[in-house]
Parts: structure tokens; sequence; C-alpha cells
């Protein structure tokens, strides 16, 4: 089996590496016609011979279509390089299989979970020996309207009572989406319905902040404490 457990240690504190990669998008969509090039043959034959019921990859089709399509391509580029480096798997012999809502998996090394997320211009990948999930958002205002309407009261009480609302608040969101990401149960949870700061949900939490970012990993079975941010351009990816 390939070791593929990108956690470090350190001083008795447990790390888990996360893959952030950030994109212009001011750049004229031909500067990204080699990415096109690239990834055209092992992941377009992945999508066409996909189940379009899967939601993962309805979501990878529109963005072929619409304005947000770089993001998308570089996205399934991001998974198929780190899955391919962390595996030993050639990015093109990369088989998806799909859970009961969408949550995609590795056909090919089951024992392996990932997750990705992306907003704005940043796009996040988490990978682990057990089921992770995670979530990227632009940090911006906070919305109480939001927060009341889809949080618990414990949590709503935590946002309010914080000294910088907006933290709190995209603290408890990202938390929230990690959660469902990692149980693969996406939006057929409400995100009322279980708390992120009660103890008695059974899985690790870690948020840290990148620039304009929060970002936030949730470990079924993995106790971090930390996460380790590396930095990726997107010129790696074309190696």
């Amino acid at each position: 089996m390939v070791g593929y457990f990108f956690l470090h240690y350190k001083e008795g504190i447990v790390f888990m590496e996360v893959k952030l990669m950030y994109i212009d998008k001011n750049k004229e969509f031909s500067c990204y016609e080699q990415y096109w090039r690239k990834i055209a043959s092992d992941m377009y034959a992945t999508l066409t011979a996909a189940d379009p019921k899967a939601q993962w990859m309805q979501m990878t089709w529109m963005f072929y279509f619409d304005k947000d399509k770089t993001v998308s391509l570089l996205t399934g580029l991001l998974i198929r390089n780190e899955i391919s480096q962390r595996l030993g798997i050639i990015p093109s012999d990369i088989e998806f299989g799909y859970g009961e809502h969408g949550k995609p998996y590795v056909l090919n090394s089951r024992d392996y979970h990932f997750s990705v997320s992306h907003s704005g211009n940043a796009i996040v990948f988490v990978g682990d020996s057990f089921p992770v999930g995670i979530d990227i958002e632009q940090i911006a205002d906070e919305n109480l309207k939001m927060a009341k309407r889809f949080f618990t009261c414990n949590e709503y009480e935590y946002i309010i009572n914080s000294k910088q609302l907006n933290i709190a608040f995209y603290k408890i969101w990202t938390s929230k989406e990690a959660y469902v990401k990692m149980l693969g149960l996406g939006l057929s949870k409400p995100l009322k319905s279980f708390d992120v700061l009660n103890e008695s949900i059974n899985c690790s939490f870690v948020t840290k902040r990148a620039t304009e970012y929060l970002i936030t990993v949730c470990s079924e079975k993995t106790v971090i404490n930390d996460i380790k941010i590396e930095e990726l351009p997107i010129e790696r990816l074309l190696r």
C-alpha cells in the first residue's frame, strides 16, 4: 500500500496537510489553454463515462459552459494531481465512484478519502486515510439572518458574543460545510440539525485563516491540532 497519510508531527502537535491554489480570474481565458489541452484527454473521458446523476459530475459539466469553467477545470486537475502523487496512480488511470449523495471517491483505492472546496479565487484540497471534509470561504461581513436560520441557538449565541462577528460566522459556516462533506451527505442533512460546537460530534475540527479566506478541515478519526497549508502555483500542475 502506498503511504498517503499526509500528517505531520511536531512536539506532539498533529498537522494535516492542505493544498491551496489561487487563480487569477482577471487573466484572459486563453492563458489557460495549456491546462485545457493537458486535462482534456483524461478528465473528459472520465466525465463522459461517469454516472450523469452524480451531483459532483453534474457540477463539473455545468462549469464547462459557464463563466467559472476555469475554476472547475483547475479543480479537477488539482484533484487528479494530488491523488496521483499520493497514491502513485497515473492521472489518466484514476477512476471515480460516487456515493448516494454524489460524494466522489477513488475506485482504485477505497481506503483513501479526499475533499475539495473553492471560493472566490481559491481552491483547497485535503486527503486522509479516514473520511475528511474541507471548506473554504472568502471572508466578508457576517450574515446574522442566515445564521439565525441555519445555525443552532448555541452556534448563533457563539457568533453574537464574539469580538469578530464575521470571523465567528465563517468559522461556524465552514465547520458545518466541512462536516457534511466529511459525512458525504451534502445538502440532504439540514445545517440546523447538528451543532459543530457540541463535543458529542465524534470528529475533529481545525479552522485556519489564509489571507482573506477561512479554511476548516473536519476529520472523522484523525485528531488534528492544526492545518499545514502548502500553496501550489498553477504551473506545478503542468509538470
